[in-house]
């Protein structure tokens, strides 16, 4: 039986907390948040930072983010972690997931290089790792980015944790800012960032037609906002793709397609793109 910490006291901690608990032993969580130590979740106690691990024995630390992986990674380099002591589980998954998405963005994007006249967008931006993909494989076409830019808002979290979607926390997601976005981009002149809370930062935008959105909200109200605004604004080939939609912790995002669904009166015609965790919809 091995026993691990896991660095990162969020919801991917919390699932993977369960998986690895079946047959090994979790001695706890680290977070780099200090509000969450000493909290229990599920169980298992938010232990600390990273000082803690010089007074615990353990077999190997599991780093519970896909976003910030290897910027965790580092810390722990840096801190005398033996890189060997770091599971690869997190590593594979996030290799999975972005190899698949960003395959996917550029067979389509071939499909329509021509189609310079319609737009892109992305709901979700966090630090612009997808969006300067998107930015560079449209690189004639206009990119709508939106974020808050400061993390989950207070209303979202309230309803996520009222209908019991996921147990995100206000400003989740908050170390980014436009500029470092900006940085990312490959053709940034080609970007419009809209800072604030979605839908009300679409107030102002033209009518456009849309080629490819992804949404990556990552919460129930954005992602129905995103649907209700941009479906009608797809180009009849277009195609939204939906981030997080077959999670074990964002159980919000489904919710929302389903509702946007039934609220259609038809059926969406949606499709895994083969990165387990994605759908899109083709307009």
């Amino acid at each position: 039986m091995k026993s691990y910490i896991i660095f990162g006291a969020g919801n991917l901690g919390s699932v993977l907390a369960k998986e690895l608990s079946q047959n090994d032993k979790v001695l706890g969580f680290l977070d780099n948040n200090k509000e969450k130590w000493g909290k229990v979740i599920d169980g298992i106690e938010v232990l600390g930072g990273l000082k803690i691990l010089e007074k615990i024995e353990y077999d190997e630390i599991v780093i519970a983010s896909t976003m910030r992986f290897h910027e965790i990674k580092k810390s722990l380099l840096d801190f005398g972690i033996d890189e060997n002591r770091i599971n690869k589980t997190t590593q594979q998954r996030l290799r999975v997931e972005i190899d698949a998405r960003v395959n996917f963005l550029r067979d389509f994007s071939s499909l329509h290089s021509q189609r310079d006249d319609l737009c892109v967008a992305e709901g979700g931006v966090f630090q612009g790792m997808f969006a300067a993909e998107i930015n560079r494989y449209f690189p004639k076409n206009k990119l709508y980015l939106f974020d808050t830019f400061e993390g989950f808002d207070k209303k979202d979290v309230e309803i996520e944790s009222k209908c019991n979607y996921s147990k995100v926390e206000e400003n989740y997601y908050n170390e980014t800012s436009e500029q470092l976005v900006l940085n990312k981009l490959p053709f940034k002149e080609r970007a419009i960032i809209r800072k604030g809370y979605f839908p009300e930062t679409t107030v102002g935008i033209p009518e456009e037609k849309y080629i490819f959105v992804n949404l990556d909200f990552d919460l129930y109200k954005p992602i129905l906002s995103g649907l209700e605004y941009f479906y009608p604004r797809m180009y009849d080939d277009g195609i939204i793709l939906i981030h997080d939609y077959f999670t074990e912790f964002y159980h919000g995002v489904k919710a929302a397609v389903d509702v946007f669904e039934e609220n259609l009166g038809h059926k969406l015609r949606r499709f895994p793109i083969g990165d387990g965790i994605s759908i899109a919809i083709f307009k």
